[in-house]
């Protein structure tokens, strides 16, 4: 009699417990997730968002605990978050539901474009002994990284590599104090035996000459200082035509001198003093291939280490890097620019060489540090030409970074050429704002017919629009003009919409 007590305690318990747990999971499947924004987006170097959940009423007993654990796949790899969402059963009004609600960010690699965010839901008892699980549950497909289409100058599939980095000629204003000749510790040499104002009023001077700056900055910051007409004739006039005359001399080699010598020296056979300063940079201005322009430079900088020379070689080094595919090479040639670039500013602080590191810093995709060089750099100038330069770079970085709006400000302090005025409709688009991102898109196009990505502009426009037949049009017109672009549009979410249709399907065939 006791046994079969027993056995009828044992199977109700079991009875009850599987109807339970039924109900938990029928419950548990009844959960809705959902996220916002409503697709994922590359922002920077990471994916930012924010998971919402809605619980039915009633799903958790007081002593149970749900638990939401989200977590991406791209290709072979999973990427697990540390966060998790969960709520307690006495914490609940068991007649309404409960929306929770939390912030994710996982780093961006590559493939992840492809990639998917699942979660699976959970019920823990109050031991955190798992009752049940729910399915695996697709939130998201796919990353869209239209961002990442701004430019400064990477390859893209253009015919041409293009030029990265600001080379410094040593005949603009701007570059002033960048020779190992004449330069800025000569300038305040030549002041400090300068008798013409009250010593007291040549600190100020003295300063603005050693301090960071350009030409233009430190001429005029000097400006507005006491006794600068007297200063400005009877030293810095004096000093800009000892610049010139050690420019133009009168030993100058001839051209074919010069090419073989400048040849000789690259080669090792001639001490590198054999050519002047000047010989060097009319070499350079006549060699148009970056490895003789490298092994130039680098016999500069034995002879004379100037401002000009590193910057120079560090400019070869990024754009050497530019055009290297090998990952180890091209960190390593980076690394050399980074170097190159930081004993430019060791001589002194100048625009060139500092928004030189942005370059480097974007190449290597540390959106972060590129930002803070062109800010810092467009800092060191007053000069027109420069600023336009700076504006421009800061514009596309905050594009990366997410800040629409202030890409916006910076662009538009830029010099309308085909690249800042494709990033100025891009940056258009990611804040909604398509009649301008249309008219700017066209804009570029029109100042350069070859340049598929302004096409793409106006293609992700029709997307977003819904507009198949524009989308068609002007996909077509940018992967004919880029291959580059047809391998992106094949996996771009932004036309996800569209992949399956046939329409799409010819235009990428």
């Amino acid at each position: 009699m006791k046994k079969i007590i027993a056995f009828f305690v044992l199977s109700t318990t079991l009875a009850s417990y599987s109807c339970n747990v039924v109900q938990v999971k029928k419950k548990a499947d009844n959960q809705k997730i959902y996220l916002e924004p409503n697709a994922l987006e590359r922002l920077g170097d990471s994916v930012r968002f924010n998971l919402i959940v809605a619980l039915p009423n009633a799903m958790l007993l007081k002593n149970e605990t749900y638990v939401l654990s989200p977590y991406f796949k791209y290709g072979n790899e999973t990427y697990t978050f540390e966060k998790k969402m969960q709520v307690k059963g006495d914490t609940l009004d068991v007649y309404s539901g409960v929306k929770l609600k939390k912030s994710f960010t996982m780093p961006f690699v590559a493939g992840m474009e492809k990639g998917a965010l699942f979660a699976r839901g959970e019920i823990l008892n109050n031991q955190s002994v798992s009752q049940q699980e729910t399915d695996e549950v697709l939130i998201s497909q796919g990353i869209i990284t239209t961002a990442s289409l701004s430019q400064i100058g990477q390859y893209r599939g253009q015919e041409q590599y293009p030029v990265l980095g600001l080379w410094a000629e040593p005949s603009e204003p701007e570059t002033m104090g960048m020779l190992y000749e004449n330069d800025w510790e000569d300038l305040a040499k030549i002041f400090t035996t300068y008798s013409g104002i009250p010593f007291t009023a040549k600190a100020p001077f003295l300063e603005t000459i050693e301090g960071p700056g350009d030409g233009t900055y430190k001429m005029n910051k000097m400006k507005t200082l006491a006794h600068f007409a007297q200063v400005d004739r009877d030293v810095f006039k004096r000093f800009e035509r000892l610049n010139a005359q050690s420019m133009e001399g009168f030993d100058e080699v001839s051209n074919l001198q010069l090419s073989i010598l400048a040849r000789s020296v690259r080669a090792g056979t001639v001490p590198a003093d054999t050519l002047s300063e000047k010989d060097y940079i009319r070499a350079l201005n006549r060699e148009p291939g970056w490895t003789e322009k490298e092994a130039l430079l680098r016999a500069m900088v034995e002879v004379y280490p100037s401002a000009y020379a590193y910057n120079n070689l560090g400019v070869v080094f990024t754009n050497r890097a530019n055009r290297t595919q090998n990952t180890k090479d091209r960190n390593h040639l980076l690394e050399n620019a980074l170097f190159a670039f930081n004993r430019s500013n060791g001589v002194f602080e100048n625009p060139y060489a500092t928004y030189n590191l942005g370059i480097v810093f974007w190449l290597w995709e540390d959106k972060f540090s590129a930002y803070t060089s062109f800010y810092r750099a467009n800092s060191l100038t007053n000069s027109d030409k420069l600023t336009k330069i700076h504006q421009a770079a800061l514009g596309a970085v905050s594009i990366f970074n997410g800040d629409y709006r202030l890409a916006v400000i910076h662009l538009n302090k830029a010099e309308p050429n085909p690249t800042n005025l494709f990033n100025q409709g891009l940056a258009n688009v990611l804040s909604g704002d398509h009649y301008n991102a249309t008219i700017q898109f066209e804009k570029s196009a029109i100042q350069n017919m070859g340049n598929g990505f302004p096409f793409y502009g106006l293609a992700l426009i029709a997307a977003r629009n819904g507009e198949e037949g524009k989308l068609y049009e002007n996909l077509k017109k940018a992967i004919t003009r880029n291959d580059f672009l047809r391998e992106r549009a094949v996996n771009d979410f932004e036309f996800a919409a569209f992949h399956k249709k046939e329409g799409f399907k010819e235009v990428i065939r």
